[in-house]
């Protein structure tokens, strides 16, 4: 919780502060562009006009006054001294404001307030009563008058041309405002309602169960809840790695996304000609186009930012996984990416065609410091997109994010001037780079300050074993405290000795241990029933394979246990990870190991940022659940193994304290774990460390490695499946399965009717999409039955 409010409090603090900052925010939202654009106009349409007490300059730099026969070639300056002293600057301003803003509703004492603010810079006086002309001017001033000479009436047409550029330019900038605050409502708030409704369940789990069984929320889940957007592939990435495709329900919600993004940066867009601005309509529409944009642009870069965090706070809210916020913020990315382009396209068309002076003027345009910065920050946000393809990020994955962090600062300080040298805070675009960058260092901060809470600084302490006969690696973490940890989390690591200290790494966490509370020694393991209601269920379907109809055994589970001087050491609390040795960082350390004698323990230093995910709303449907089945595959154990310590931590519990147990799997009377790997070495490991007193689990195992590597087998028709007795080093007489783990029979076996079952499923995302698809079938077929994805993507 510390990071989520941490990330809370600094992002909204941030953000005042630069709303502030900003003069009163945005434009429509404590920013008014041209108010009072009546008196305005009156302004703009007499400014450029010289006054007696104009001064003027030739190119020698000498200054002075001239006659209304000036030579050209001379410059005039009129400052608001000037202006305040000029009667017939005074009377003129007087009488248009009186008839221009009279005709519009204002009141004398507006009209005052617009007078001092336009015609004498905001002094007091002279006032507006004292500068009214006893008699009303008669004379209207040329369209292309130089001079003001005495009180006159203002150019009809100049004035109607300058009175409406204000209006609809203002009119644009607030729609573009508008739309901003609408998109971003219907994000964020699409996620505090999901999260609201989430929390009620939690609150009444009784209603919202008989809610969760009624035959339409039942339908909904099975055409649009649970099932891959086509056909079965959700997890398992396209051929290629072209990338993953979203399930159905998160599809829809991108494509409502995407297309509120399309709708707003479409409509709504006016022009008003003669334009003292925009010279054609097609530059006033290039102008407005590429500002609503670019403004909408800034906004998705925003959303994107607060998605990619690992310290989202809408994570715990609504439930969902970081995988699917990085799902959400790599489209939000790629919508913010095009606009931009969008926005520089438009402005690029703007002096290609007939604009200032046609695509001669492009050039001069391109070179002013707002204009390159432009260019460098839509070029910076493309090339990170581009480079944000599946295949290198599966490939290249550090090289990636450190190329990919770089370009996105490069984006941001390019839009902050791009923007703010070039059009100040008038306009209070630079409110939404506020936001990123409050986003941003928000969790930034959180980091920091969980390594900083998790962490005995300076003395930050691991062992690392290797799993022998494979590559695998077993790390026990000492923490300054496991405060908040929990079953189905993970953790970052940083291995600061290793090299690359700032580089992160998740894990997920398989098991933890605080010394005061040991568990309770395991009763006698119990044989599984196969007179129960759910073998005779499974029976009916013909779903239960002779593996599972043989193996089905309940155990307990140990905590495996670290060495006393440890323990001791490091103050009784750690948490183990198991973990794969690649070609990044884990392939570091494995060759660090290497060093050392095989199979000694190797201590290093490593820092963890603490305890992500598992929150309650992720996990809801496991409160509710009367069988818990957990399908793992391969390293996938690793998270199973955090589900199946908190399983028995309840199950070890007697009498009144399992009532009033408040752990996630408070209902549940069951616990199976189906698992295939294809090391039979870590099998073997993983039984004799963690599964070796479980207390109350059902384990099945599946060996899919070559028979070269594993256990030899007699000669046996390819599509039969056998069992295999685990080596007798183990001490455990557990039989493994040789072959692929059969997840639809598997799923069939724990069901029970008129119980509540809960899949959780950790491993390759072709099991992940097959249990998917046994599920939907499950809830066709009328049982009650959720599914719990524990999946990292790419």
């Amino acid at each position: 919780m510390i990071s989520s409010f941490t990330l809370l409090s600094a992002s909204l603090l941030t953000q005042f502060q630069g709303v502030t900052g900003a003069k009163g925010g945005i434009i429509g939202f404590g920013l008014s562009l041209y108010q009072d654009s009546c008196s305005l106009a009156c302004h703009d349409s007499l400014s450029s006009l010289y006054l007696s007490c104009t001064t003027f300059s030739d190119h020698n730099g000498m200054t002075g006054m001239k006659e209304m026969g000036m030579e050209m070639g001379m410059t005039g300056m009129t400052t608001e001294e000037c202006r305040t002293s000029n009667m017939p600057w005074l009377q003129t301003m007087a009488y248009c404001i009186q008839q221009a803003c009279g005709a519009q509703g204002y009141t004398v004492e507006r009209q005052a307030r617009c007078f001092s603010t336009h015609a004498v810079a905001g002094a007091s006086e002279p006032s507006f009563h004292d500068c009214l002309p006893i008699t009303a001017p008669t004379v209207e001033l040329p369209e292309n008058a130089t001079w003001l000479n005495s009180t006159s009436l203002v150019n009809h047409h100049l004035y109607h041309a300058t009175h409406g550029t204000l209006e609809e330019f203002a009119r644009s900038e607030y729609i573009h405002t508008k739309y901003s605050m609408i998109l971003y409502f219907i994000v964020i708030g699409t996620c505090l309602l999901w999260g609201i409704k989430i929390q009620l369940a939690s609150i009444l789990p009784s209603i919202h169960q008989q809610w969760h069984k009624s035959t339409a929320v039942s339908k909904l889940r099975q055409y649009l809840g649970l099932p891959a957007l086509f056909g079965f592939r959700h997890l398992e990435p396209l051929p290629a790695n072209l990338g993953y495709i979203p399930g159905r329900t998160l599809a829809i919600a991108i494509s409502i996304y995407v297309a509120f993004n399309v709708i707003f940066s479409s409509i709504s867009f006016g022009s008003f000609q003669p334009n003292i601005y925009f010279p054609s309509q097609q530059f006033e529409l290039c102008e407005y186009v590429g500002n609503r944009t670019g403004t909408l642009s800034l906004v998705n870069m925003s959303i994107a930012i607060l998605f990619a965090g690992r310290n989202n706070i809408l994570i715990g809210i609504t439930g969902w996984s970081q995988t699917t916020f990085l799902t959400l913020h790599r489209w939000a990315a790629r919508v913010a990416t095009l606009q931009a382009i969008a926005h520089s396209i438009a402005y690029t068309v703007q002096y290609v065609n007939p604009g200032y002076d046609g695509a001669e003027s492009y050039p001069e345009k391109a070179a002013e410091p707002f204009y390159w910065w432009g260019i460098i920050g839509t070029i910076a946000l493309s090339l990170a997109t581009a480079f944000a393809v599946l295949p290198l990020r599966i490939s290249l994955y550090e090289s990636f994010l450190i190329v990919h962090i770089v370009l996105i600062i490069l984006a941001l300080v390019a839009c902050w001037y791009h923007l703010v040298p070039h059009f100040g805070f008038q306009y209070g675009y630079q409110v939404w780079l506020y936001i990123c960058f409050a986003f941003w260092s928000a969790d930034r901060f959180a980091r920091l300050a969980r390594l900083i809470y998790y962490n005995r600084l300076g003395d930050a302490k691991a062992t690392v074993e290797v799993v022998p006969g494979c590559n695998i690696l077993h790390i026990t973490v000492f923490p300054r405290t496991i405060r908040g940890i929990g079953p189905g989390q993970h953790t970052f690591l940083y291995f600061p000795g290793l090299g690359r200290f700032w580089e992160s790494h998740p894990f997920s966490i398989a098991a933890w241990e605080k010394r005061q509370a040991s568990l309770q020694p395991a009763s006698p393991s119990l044989s599984a029933s196969k007179g129960n209601e759910t073998y005779s269920i499974a029976k009916e379907f013909a779903t239960l394979p002779p593996a599972i109809d043989s193996t089905l055994q309940v155990k307990s589970i140990a905590t495996p246990q670290e060495a006393p001087y440890e323990s001791q050491k490091y103050n009784d609390v750690s948490f183990q990870l198991l973990v794969r040795a690649h070609s990044g960082m884990t392939g570091t350390l494995q060759r660090y190991l290497s060093l050392h004698p095989a199979g000694s323990k190797v201590e290093i230093s490593l820092y963890t940022e603490g305890y992500y995910a598992g929150h309650h709303a992720t996990l809801q449907s496991l409160f509710t659940a009367d069988t818990v089945l957990c399908l793992a595959g391969g390293l996938g154990i690793t998270n199973a193994l955090g589900f199946i310590q908190e399983y028995v931590n309840k199950v070890s519990l007697e009498g009144e304290e399992v009532e009033k147990s408040r752990g996630i799997m408070r209902r549940a009377k069951r616990f199976i774990l189906a698992w295939s790997a294809k090391e039979i070495a870590f099998i073997d490991y993983v039984k004799k460390n963690f599964l070796a007193d479980a207390q109350g689990l059902e384990y099945l195992l599946w060996y899919t490695g070559s028979p070269e590597r594993g256990p030899q087998k007699p000669e046996t028709p390819k599509d039969e499946i056998r069992e295999l007795k685990t080596p007798a080093t183990t001490g455990i007489d557990t039989a493994v399965t040789i072959g692929r783990m059969p997840i639809g029979s598997v799923i069939r076996s724990s069901l029970e009717v008129g119980h509540q079952t809960t899949v959780l499923v950790c491993g390759p995302g072709q099991m992940a999409d097959e249990a998917r698809r046994q599920v939907v079938g499950c809830v066709k077929d009328g049982f009650s039955i959720d599914l719990v994805e524990e999946a990292f993507a790419w």
